[in-house]
């Protein structure tokens, strides 16, 4: 008896047994490959030398960024100089010293020449100290070819003497020196009254009239009988003293 078509759609039973599945043969063959991959070693491949080489764009891309420092720190206060102030200290304190050797050295000058810068004029007659001792008479002399009225040098330019010794005539000029060391030539001084007493024996001082006749550049002066005449560097004014007292 054929079955009906109702017994034919109607589902197995699901409590009656099924036949047990068979496992594929494709399942196993997979298994098994991986495992034959493990037990053979890799070829290892050879590192290229051209990638090997460190060069500055593998350094720059392998070094880590750098984190941003935040705000400067302000500068100490005890660093050292930089090197253009130094300089410029250096270079300021030379013009100082420059300024300061300048000043003294028209100061020594000054005083030095302080008669043709203070007061002794052509016509002028000064008050003046001179230190003097008693042989001076016949030690001091000057030499020069120019005249002034009268008045004039007892040697001449040569060196060879003219006219009286000075304490004869009043006209012959002689070289002094004041108490503050100023040179001039004066005549007329041994004729003084005060100057003709016994004198002292050791150096002394005598206050004299000075009448300013001229200046003399180009004299040589002689300041003992037995030295040479030597030329100054100097101009040097001439005149004749008169008034003369030892002070007391």
């Amino acid at each position: 008896m054929s079955p009906s078509p109702d017994d034919a759609a109607t589902p197995p039973n699901p409590a009656s047994p099924a036949a047990p599945e068979k496992p594929a043969a494709p399942a196993e063959a997979a298994t098994a490959v991986p495992a034959v991959a493990e037990s053979s070693p890799a070829p290892v491949a050879e590192p290229d030398p051209a990638s090997a080489a460190p060069t500055a764009e593998n350094d720059q891309a392998a070094a880590p960024p750098v984190a941003d420092a935040g705000p400067a720190a302000p500068p100490d206060e005890r660093e050292p100089l930089p090197h253009n102030v130094l300089l410029y200290t250096v270079f300021g304190l030379l013009c100082i010293g420059i300024a300061l050797w300048l000043i003294l050295a028209w100061s020594g000058y000054k005083e030095k020449y302080s008669q043709q810068t203070e007061g002794w004029h052509l016509g002028s007659t000064k008050m003046l100290e001179i230190t003097l001792i008693r042989d001076d008479k016949k030690n001091l002399a000057c030499a020069s070819d120019r005249t002034f009225g009268e008045i004039r040098c007892g040697f001449s330019r040569d060196g060879k003497p003219f006219g009286p010794k000075p304490e004869e005539d009043p006209h012959i000029l002689q070289p002094f020196n004041t108490v503050k060391n100023e040179l001039f030539l004066a005549a007329g001084l041994w004729q003084a009254p005060v100057l003709k007493e016994p004198l002292p024996a050791d150096r002394f001082t005598v206050v004299c009239n000075y009448y300013v006749v001229g200046v003399l550049k180009a004299v040589a002066l002689r300041w003992s009988p037995t030295g040479s005449f030597n030329p100054v560097e100097q101009s040097v004014a001439v005149g004749s003293l008169r008034d003369c007292v030892i002070p007391q």
